[in-house]
């Protein structure tokens, strides 16, 4: 995703599918959220990655940047980078 992310910063354009919503959030500029074949919404992660928007293309409720009730637990790796076998 760095590689990607770098390659349009420096004016390359990129386009990928993605079904991360989170790595999608991370690194996507602008985003359309695709429904029954069919484009439901685009824009920036922002306006897009909403409670509405992400509720209607998955057809049940979705919450977005909350967590679950306890004791439930949920785990979102913000970051995934590699470390050299020194590190571990």
């Amino acid at each position: 995703m760095n590689i990607a992310k770098n390659y349009a910063n420096s004016g390359g354009g990129v386009i990928a599918i993605m079904h991360d919503l989170n790595l999608t959030s991370m690194y996507a500029d602008n985003i359309a959220i695709l429904y029954q074949g069919k484009k439901l919404c685009q824009g920036k992660p922002q306006d897009v990655m909403t409670d509405e928007w992400l509720s209607r293309a998955y057809e049940c409720d979705l919450r977005v940047n909350t967590s679950p009730h306890p004791p439930s637990m949920y785990v979102l790796p913000h970051l995934a980078v590699s470390r050299s076998k020194s590190d571990q």
